[in-house]
């Protein structure tokens, strides 16, 4: 049982502060509640209390789309983890939750039911770091979705309605008991279920108070008592009477464009059930700037704690847990160094704004390089390199993913995903930015990636160095030069030999934001400059879930800074200060 109270962040950080626990032998106590989180038979209590009750496992079977359970109070997950288990069909598991576990307790709590629940240590490995807003999780190859919302169970609900339109099949009220934890329980809380829940959804619930049970009779529940003896007389469990939410998510979609974000949207719709048809003009899967060998995805933080730093911070923990383990794909960490414009200040500065599983500062950047390094440097502890190619080709091969090279002549729901190929869509303002990464051989590469003025992958005596910034495109030689440069700063030294070259464009917008969201009936997928391996596979996500009528991993406000219609309202008031680049390349 989980708390639901106001949480607001540390002061001066992103962070959200822990539950505060104690253990009773195996059971987790929070100490701000003065209740248990689950007895010693948590799992028996898991499906006594709440799965059985609402008869999940046989509902979740005869379901032919996705079964969306909703938890208020997700705690130590045990819940979470009894009805994955519990299911086999599609499953997402959406939860909210005030007071998130440390993870040494989260990893406490689990012990006991590690041998009881396929996905314990997987939950354990990406468990969410403590940043208000939408953490998504995806386990099982898939099949099981984990949204949980950090933070204010107010504000989480209130975002959760107003992108939701898949009704709810169950819910969860796990906070603590209503006399320890009032501010859950309010009559406006039972409203908001009954808004959002699907014909014949389900309420179960550890509780037998009687303002609970008369709160769900005046929203529209018929309620009944659970024996629950001899653990205690009663739970309460309720069904839904009214006429509830239906959602059909579109038959089929056609992603054009076959870059990263292209397979990583056709991939996020086939995982949800929604047929994919994938158009890359017979050029395969990133033959573009996707194909680069060695991008680097590290998080590009700010100091402070405004809803940008915060939006930036969650990006980036999605992506990285969302990659990570794919062919293509190595966990590195990465050290981002002070650069022209992040001094050692400013990384110190995001250090302290942020929780250490996504950054911390290494005082001294030479015992994490492996190279002399003045000074210290941020450190990414979930950073990955991936090569873009194999990557990209992994998320397209999956079966519920069809390849064309032109659009299926059939009316069907469209996302583009073409760089800054914007035709017909000039108002994106979008253009492409040419660059180069550069092999140089090197006798002692870099123990890990290096970024911040630049980037340095390192290989097995050699390593990848770039990428120039080319509002007009150099010669070939004239950026190699510049990339020596580069790699002569931090190894003191220039290289011996140069070994290859990846020249690319990738597609950069005028306030540097991706291009996620729909104008119209279309959809876009597109933008993403030099951050593509963060939010080209956060646009993947954010674009199937709204086409499968959920929650996506990201606010609605974080959904605005990202929307096209953006430019629309920009241009109300100047005009597109890239028109001119899109004119030369019509003329070109």
């Amino acid at each position: 049982m989980g708390p639901m109270v106001s949480a607001y962040a540390l002061p001066g950080t992103l962070r959200l502060p822990h539950a505060e626990v104690d253990f009773n032998g195996a059971r987790p106590v929070s100490r701000r509640f003065g209740d248990i989180y689950y007895d010693v038979d948590g799992a028996a209590e898991a499906a006594r209390v709440f799965l059985e009750p609402a008869d999940v496992a046989t509902r979740a079977s005869q379901r032919g789309s996705t079964f969306t359970v909703a938890e208020l109070g997700f705690g130590t997950g045990l819940n979470f983890l009894a009805t994955a288990a519990a299911t086999r069909s599609r499953l997402h598991y959406v939860s909210f939750e005030c007071y998130p576990l440390a993870k040494p307790d989260l990893t406490r709590a689990l012990a006991p039911w590690r041998g009881v629940f396929p996905l314990t240590r997987h939950l354990e490995a990406a468990y969410p770091p403590p940043v208000r807003g939408w953490h998504r999780r995806l386990f099982d190859s898939a099949r099981v979705q984990l949204s949980v919302y950090l933070g204010d169970v107010g504000a989480g609900l209130a975002d959760f309605a107003r992108q939701q339109r898949r009704g709810v099949d169950a819910w969860f009220l796990d906070g603590f008991a209503p006399a320890r934890n009032p501010s859950m329980w309010h009559p406006d809380l039972f409203r908001t279920l009954a808004e959002l829940s699907a014909p014949d959804a389900t309420v179960t619930t550890f509780t037998a108070a009687g303002e609970v049970r008369r709160h769900l009779t005046a929203a529209g529940f018929d309620v009944r008592r659970v024996d629950q003896r001899p653990r205690k007389r009663h739970s309460t469990a309720a069904t839904f009477t009214g006429k509830g939410r239906t959602y059909r998510p579109p038959s089929a979609v056609a992603v054009i464009g076959a870059g990263l974000a292209g397979a990583a949207t056709a991939r996020a719709l086939a995982e949800k059930g929604i047929p994919a048809t994938l158009v890359d003009r017979g050029e395969g899967v990133a033959a573009g700037a996707s194909a680069i060998p060695a991008a680097v995805l590290h998080g590009r933080l700010l100091p402070s704690r405004t809803t940008e730093a915060a939006h930036r911070a969650l990006a980036y923990s999605f992506a990285a847990a969302r990659c990570a383990g794919h062919p293509g794909v190595d966990a590195t960490g990465a050290l981002q160094l002070p650069g022209p414009r992040s001094d050692a200040a400013r990384l110190r500065r995001i250090a302290a704004t942020v929780p250490e599983e996504v950054a911390a500062y290494a005082e001294s950047a030479t015992v994490l390089a492996g190279v002399d390094i003045d000074g210290g440097g941020l450190f990414f502890p979930a950073a990955l390199t991936i090569a873009g190619r194999i990557f990209a080709g992994h998320l397209a091969a999956h079966p519920g993913i069809e390849r064309a090279t032109e659009r299926p002549a059939q009316d069907l729901t469209l996302v583009y995903a073409t760089g800054a190929d914007i035709s017909g869509f000039d108002f994106l303002e979008v253009i492409p930015v040419a660059g180069q990464l550069d092999r140089f051989a090197a006798a002692k590469p870099p123990n890990l990636p290096l970024v911040g003025n630049g980037v340095f992958v390192p290989l097995p005596a050699s390593v990848w160095v770039g990428a120039t910034y080319e509002h007009r495109p150099w010669p070939a030689a004239q950026a190699t030069a510049a990339n020596a440069a580069r790699f002569a700063r931090i190894l003191g030294r220039p290289p011996d030999a140069r070994l290859a070259a990846f020249r690319a464009s990738r597609a950069v917008t005028s306030d540097r934001r991706p291009v996620i969201g729909r104008d119209g009936d279309t959809w876009f997928n597109l933008g993403h400059g030099s951050h593509g391996t963060i939010t080209a596979v956060l646009g993947a996500e954010i674009v199937a879930s709204a086409l499968n009528g959920e929650v996506a991993p990201a606010t609605v406000d974080m959904l605005e800074t990202f929307a096209p219609h953006r430019f629309r309202v920009r241009q109300q008031r100047r005009p597109n200060p890239f028109a001119h680049r899109h004119h030369e390349r019509l003329e070109s």
